[in-house]
């Protein structure tokens, strides 16, 4: 605090301004249009917050896979699962508006290798805007409403040997992990529902289109889901002769779970219409429960052509929490492939031209692992 100095102490008389000082009445503007003028600037420099956020996902395995029958075969590998590094960001625009953007690519841990040679960033990849309001709608490259669900219903997520993963091989019957060219919204949370609805184009190209619709519900131990894909599909790549015109293929999935505390259930049904084609349906059921500082999981799914050709697994695993951002696993599963079925484990990607599994050939697999995020 600085000292304060009378005048009759120093010889000196401080001289007394009139009311209506011309000078103190400009200075006191002047101290107001300044003060106005700060506000302003701090209001805009708060509109215009923003955010960068760099992440990723590390997973790395062990395999080992055993085939069955008369060609019985073994494969062992070192498997980089899902790993993938990305950047996100928002800028606030002000009254519950925001710019939002992310990039995320995926590669192999094992080889250090891009995980798809096409595209740099194969996952999601858009620009958009956020209201608090209204919802959100990006322009780009996104996961579909269909893999988001079963991020939620599946317990092992998408990764490791007992993901849902499996339940979708043998063509492209609908099934889209990312849709390119494509505009995704999503709504604000509505007393526990969301929706979610997404359209690819196919600039110009007579196939590729994709048409995606999501709803969820959440509330309390209880989580709801339902999506419905229809994708544009050559007759060729669905096996029919490539003389034949082109057709819809539609996918609806119905997902559920309920959390006990002391175990969660989960259970996931999809089934698959297109035209000039057998129907398809699959479905799983699974568990995962804390224990200590793990988890034990386990899931248990099928996948159905026809009564005498479908494909069951039956997976069980354990996961040991080393801290919030890292975890040691291990897993068991099987395969029966009835009939001409050829369904792998997930860690296909590895097993390269084997050549295995033949129609009808049963798969074992272990699997140790790590998973790192940051």
């Amino acid at each position: 605090m600085l000292p304060r100095f009378h005048g009759r102490s120093h010889g000196v008389t401080a001289p007394r301004r009139k009311p209506h000082d011309s000078n103190s009445g400009d200075f006191m503007k002047k101290l107001r249009r300044s003060a106005i003028a700060a506000c302003a600037l701090s209001t805009s420099a708060a509109f215009a917050q923003s955010s960068v956020t760099l992440y990723g996902r590390l997973d790395a395995s062990i395999n080992s896979l055993h085939f069955s029958g008369p060609n019985r075969a073994s494969v062992r590998t070192v498997s980089s699962d899902s790993s993938h590094w990305g950047m996100r960001g928002t800028e606030d625009l002000g009254a519950g508006l925001r710019a939002l953007f992310k990039m995320e690519s995926q590669f192999q841990v094992d080889s250090g290798a891009q995980g798809n040679k096409e595209f740099y960033f194969n996952r999601d990849s858009y620009a958009g805007l956020q209201s608090d309001r209204f919802g959100t709608l990006t322009l780009g490259s996104h996961l579909t409403p269909h893999v988001r669900l079963t991020f939620k219903v599946s317990p092992f997520e998408r990764a490791q040997l007992g993901n849902v993963v499996a339940l979708f091989q043998g063509g492209p019957r609908g099934y889209q992990v990312v849709q390119n060219n494509s505009a995704a919204y999503t709504s604000p949370r509505w007393r526990g529902f969301m929706l979610r609805a997404m359209l690819g184009l196919s600039e110009g190209a007579a196939l590729s289109k994709t048409r995606s619709l999501g709803l969820e519900y959440e509330a309390g131990p209880w989580w709801l889901g339902m999506t419905h894909d229809a994708l544009k599909v050559s007759a060729a790549s669905v096996g029919l002769p490539a003389t034949q015109p082109s057709l819809w293929s539609r996918t609806t999935v119905l997902g559920a779970s309920y959390d006990f505390k002391v175990v969660r259930i989960m259970a996931y049904y999809q089934t698959n219409h297109a035209q000039r084609l057998t129907d398809i349906d699959g479905w799983m059921v699974g568990a995962v429960a804390p224990v200590a500082t793990g988890e034990v999981r386990m899931g248990y799914s099928r996948n159905n052509i026809t009564a005498t050709t479908r494909a069951t697994q039956l997976t069980l695993g354990y996961s040991h929490f080393l801290s919030k951002r890292t975890l040691l696993y291990t897993n068991v599963s099987k395969i029966w492939n009835d009939g001409s079925r050829i369904v792998f484990l997930p860690a296909r990607q590895d097993i390269g031209a084997s050549g295995f599994p033949i129609a009808g050939q049963d798969v074992r697999g272990f699997q140790i692992g790590m998973r790192h995020l940051f």
